[in-house]
């Protein structure tokens, strides 16, 4: 009895004490309660309340207005408006953070009280009690650490925050703030990365989803973790049913929807070397823009065709060489650049066959020796000079004085020679040796003026070897460059950025056309003319692609010493191309242009423009036709086989062949160039020239 009796004091004692120490904590919790109240009361008048700034991203549409890429730091984040959150949102967040939101003051005594008694109990900071206002304050303007002092701070904003803006704001403001895991920074960020969508378009399901999420990102992030977000959103589905926001036959049949996940994960850049290319122009176009390119959240409309950008994408994908990894990057490499000729908006890029290995944009930061493409440059001199299109000079064997006492001696690929060749003709089998006989009589510097003028901006070698390529530049020069023919005579800047609004929707940079005459509409469309022979010519280097493009184009193709570069550069009167295939370590590559870079340039340009029709380049005034001879180039004399050839008018032959079968590489009435020398072979193989030069010629 004495025993039990004293197990009853005993147990006794231990309630009584509880409760005493329950007494104790509340009565000591009183004061500072009231203290508390009364700095609330009086707190906000004295209060200067910093302006919420958030970092917003920066993102980047096409031309369309598709976003290809979001451009931020630390916090992926789409500020919205508050009507663009739908209600469902707004009504999922408040039921599972802060149900009594909308009639609450902006703090919650009785749950400050709560906590305050928790922590002094435990003296330490363990429950915050925090309303969702709260909760806006502290992520505003504090830190995340649990003291006293912090929470006084996140309860006087809290208030200050309610004096300066509705509810309404207040939520708008938490929702664009908040964290919703996946990197995703604000509603519409949320629904983008999860969805695939924007926040406005969110179904019932999918807002209880992210508002399921506020609480535990990473637990009950749905693409990691599905099982236990279906349970976090129906868990959110039912509290919205019992605070009267939902009916509970609502409840179950969104229960029951599936979780309609974004397949794509994770918003991820398209594009991403164009992207990148962007943003290197910034700095010059609009400084303030690039100050604050991540944080700002500008809107940046380019010139991207999503089209065009998918055709380029697939074309690499499908038809360059196979690749494997040399010191962790594939090689062969590629590079594809596409614009508007009349224009210069770039409008598809593709700067390397990798840009997580990769980042070096070959498209537009790595010069190559372009191969015979160089050939577009020093046959426009040679018609811009005023020689009739069929001028001929004979393909045979040559050398070439180098300056030094001895001499150049030049070769065609697989060391065949030609004979007497129109100037269509040597375009269509590139042949070099007439190239370079061309080349002396318009001389390095006229095609090194004409080149630059039309838009090649790398310096180029003043010697002959430059009309074959010997000089570097980029796919983007020489896409511009020949852009100049297609567009009838205009010299074009490249441009990719068309508008930049800031974050209130105001245009800060407008980016347009400009348009320098460099060229005739005549010598641009002869020559445009000239350059469809490569894909028309049966036995023109190009053409086993003309089937594949199927419209009127013009196109050279380009091979570097001992293939080590594959060029294909032309154009349609819609798109200017370019593509190079090669290895960056500049070992040979083993493929001819036509073969290396030709299926990309062909299949691409039929991808990028299957919904346009084909249509011709138009033919200016003063364009004339007359058959001549093959061999001669002469009028035809009605023996001999002949071709209709297209003229500039006052630019015709004015003789008539002497005879079929007849050799002569005749004047056709024009200024007569100096004649190059014909010989026999060398026998001392090349003279000054290194193996890798004559191997290349």
């Amino acid at each position: 009895m004495d025993d039990q009796s004293g197990r009853t004091r005993q147990k006794g004692s231990g309630i009584f004490a509880l409760g005493r120490r329950l007494w104790d904590t509340a009565a000591a919790a009183s004061l500072p309660v009231l203290v508390l109240a009364a700095v609330l009361w009086l707190a906000p008048t004295a209060v200067t309340l910093p302006v919420p700034t958030l970092p917003a991203d920066t993102q980047v549409f096409d031309r369309s207005g598709h976003l290809i890429a979001l451009l931020y730091q630390n916090q992926n984040r789409l500020p919205i408006a508050g009507d663009q959150i739908p209600a469902v949102m707004q009504n999922a967040i408040v039921a599972v953070e802060d149900d009594t939101f909308w009639v609450e003051p902006t703090v919650d005594p009785v749950g400050i009280l709560r906590a305050a008694v928790v922590d002094l109990v435990h003296r330490q900071i363990l429950q915050g009690g925090s309303t969702l206002t709260q909760q806006l304050a502290k992520n505003l303007y504090l830190s995340n650490r649990r003291t006293l002092g912090r929470k006084l701070k996140e309860l006087l904003l809290a208030v200050k925050l309610s004096t300066v803006y509705s509810k309404r704001q207040i939520l708008t403001m938490y929702l664009n703030d908040v964290y919703f895991g996946e990197g995703a920074w604000g509603v519409e960020a949320a629904s983008e990365t999860y969805f695939g969508h924007p926040a406005q378009d969110l179904t019932l399901p999918q807002a209880a989803l992210l508002a399921g999420l506020v609480s535990a990102p990473s637990y009950y992030d749905p693409l990691v973790h599905p099982n236990a977000a279906r349970l976090r959103r129906n868990l959110v589905l039912k509290t919205m049913a019992n605070l009267h926001y939902l009916t509970p036959a609502q409840a179950r049949a969104a229960a029951q929807a599936p979780l309609e996940l974004n397949p794509k994960g994770p918003i991820a850049t398209e594009a991403p070397y164009f992207v990148a290319y962007v943003q290197s122009q910034l700095p010059h176009l609009a400084p303030e823009v690039a100050r604050t390119l991540y944080t700002g959240g500008w809107r940046i409309t380019t010139t991207l065709s999503a089209t065009a950008q998918r055709a380029a994408d697939q074309a690499v994908a499908n038809w360059a060489p196979p690749t494997h990894l040399v010191d962790g990057v594939p090689e062969p490499e590629v590079a594809l650049v596409a614009l508007d000729p009349k224009t210069g908006a770039i409008e598809a890029m593709v700067g390397g066959d990798d840009y997580a290995l990769t980042t070096l944009n070959r498209a537009t930061d790595a010069a190559r020796p372009p191969g015979s493409a160089m050939k577009f440059f020093l046959y426009t001199t040679v018609i811009n000079d005023g020689y009739p299109t069929a001028s001929v000079k004979v393909s045979a064997p040559v050398r070439f004085p180098n300056g030094h006492g001895g001499y150049y001696v030049p070769h065609n690929f697989g060391d065949v020679y030609n004979g007497p060749l129109t100037i269509r003709r040597a375009i269509a089998l590139s042949d070099n040796i007439v190239a370079l006989k061309w080349m002396q009589t318009v001389t390095p510097a006229a095609m090194i003026r004409m080149a630059h003028a039309m838009g090649i901006t790398s310096p180029l070698a003043d010697n002959l070897t430059t009309a074959l390529g010997s000089s570097s530049v980029t796919p983007l020069e020489m896409a511009r460059g020949v852009a100049t023919l297609a567009n009838g005579g205009f010299r074009v800047d490249p441009y990719a950025i068309s508008q930049i609004a800031n974050a209130q929707g105001q245009v800060v940079y407008t980016g347009a056309a400009h348009r320098v005459r460099v060229l005739s509409p005549q010598v641009a469309y002869i020559v445009t003319n000239l350059f469809s022979a490569p894909l028309l010519n049966p036995k023109g280097t190009a053409h086993d692609l003309e089937a594949i493009i199927h419209r009127p184009a013009a196109a050279k193709t380009g091979t570097s010493s001992q293939q080590r570069d594959a060029w294909l550069v032309g154009y349609t009167p819609d798109l200017a191309a370019a593509v190079w295939v090669g290895n960056d370590n500049d070992t040979p590559l083993g493929l001819t242009g036509d073969l290396g870079a030709g299926p990309i340039w062909a299949h691409f340009l039929a991808g990028a423009l299957a919904g346009v029709p084909p249509t011709g380049f138009p033919v200016p005034p003063n364009i004339v036709t007359r058959r001549v001879c093959v061999r001669t180039g002469l009028l035809a004399n009605g023996c001999c086989t002949a071709v209709r050839e297209v003229f500039i008018r006052g630019h015709t032959p004015r003789q008539v062949s002497p005879g079929c079968g007849l050799g002569g590489g005749g004047t056709n009435g024009a200024a007569p160039p100096t004649p190059s020398p014909i010989i026999p072979p060398p026998t001392f193989g090349g003279g000054w020239l290194p193996p890798w030069l004559r191997q290349w010629l």
